[in-house]
């Protein structure tokens, strides 16, 4: 079966507005989502949808069995049409719109160490697991850029194992949930089974990379757009549709820096080229780079550069 990439998808590669509001951003824990804090599965009845930007914990894998659809994930709008799974990653933005008034559909939530008891992988370290070491987390780090679609005869096999976990999750008993493992490990490998050949060539290209560098940049962007106002991780990570514990190591990763070091890099530079290409004042130079007290902003512009603004000013002004 061919995927379709992010590539070839066109228009569906597309960046989605960012929320106005980052702070809506909710984190969901197993216990906000699902009856029982390890595995869940239900259909579109049970529970209404979270229709705006939202991360959870666990993991989560959505199967459209009907109607048109798509999902926003990391910002970026990717197809869901009928017959199709999306694999989302914990602490991943992401959300789901049906554009039908009756649409069809399962969610399967499950804790992080459901499958694996020794998974203890940060949400950095995950997109780079290996899919020799890690297979069942496999469609999980390339959704975004594989279409997990479906012939009609692959599907029906599908909605088997969804009505199969549905039946085991309803009436457990002692070795149910060793048959829900076995179901849910049966879902993965019959999805990757079927995009081997596009799975196998996105793992030895390293694509999570680009996802990545996406990342980074909206992260940069938004901080040296905001330069001139207090802002926080948490403020940062919502917009850039990321968790903050993952904008914490993309950046010490990246950058080498803490949040605050790359945040407190870039006033300082703003401030250097404000000094050196405007005549503001020193107060309205440390407003613009988000200091309220001139001397504190003295201080650190001292203790970075060597010398305090305005000798820093005049030295640049001097002729050669």
């Amino acid at each position: 079966m061919k995927a379709r990439t992010r590539e070839q998808a066109g228009a569906a590669g597309m960046v989605e507005p960012q929320p106005s509001d980052a702070a809506a951003i909710r984190t969901y824990k197993m216990v906000d989502r699902s009856d029982r804090l390890d595995f869940e599965i239900r259909d579109h009845t049970v529970r209404p949808p979270v229709v705006t930007p939202h991360r959870h914990e666990f993991f989560q894998i959505e199967a459209n069995v009907g109607g048109e659809a798509h999902h926003v994930i990391a910002g970026k709008r990717c197809r869901y049409p009928a017959r199709s799974l999306v694999f989302i990653l914990p602490y991943r933005v992401h959300y789901a719109a049906h554009e039908l008034d009756n649409p069809d559909y399962y969610v399967i939530n499950f804790a992080t160490n459901f499958l694996r008891h020794d998974f203890d992988l940060s949400p950095l370290d995950m997109e780079e697991a290996s899919i020799t070491e890690y297979p069942e987390l496999t469609p999980f780090l390339y959704e975004g850029h594989i279409d997990f679609v479906f012939s009609e005869p692959d599907f029906a096999h599908i909605i088997g194992l969804l009505r199969r976990l549905t039946d085991l999750n309803r009436h457990r008993t002692l070795g149910t949930l060793e048959r829900i493992r076995g179901g849910l490990l049966e879902l993965i490998g019959f999805t990757v089974e079927r995009y081997a050949d596009e799975l196998q060539a996105l793992s030895g290209s390293r694509v999570y990379m680009q996802g990545r560098n996406e990342a980074l940049r909206r992260v940069l962007k938004f901080i040296d757009e905001q330069l001139q106002r207090d802002i926080s991780l948490n403020e940062v990570a919502e917009a850039a549709f990321l968790s903050p514990n993952y904008l914490s190591q993309l950046l010490k990763k990246q950058t080498g820096m803490a949040f605050v070091e790359w945040l407190t890099v870039r006033r300082m530079e703003r401030a250097q080229h404000l000094l050196s290409h405007t005549s503001d004042r020193i107060f309205e130079v440390a407003n613009a780079v988000g200091f309220t007290d001139e001397a504190y902003f003295t201080r650190r512009f001292r203790q970075r550069f060597g010398q305090p603004p305005s000798e820093y000013r005049k030295s640049m002004r001097q002729p050669d």
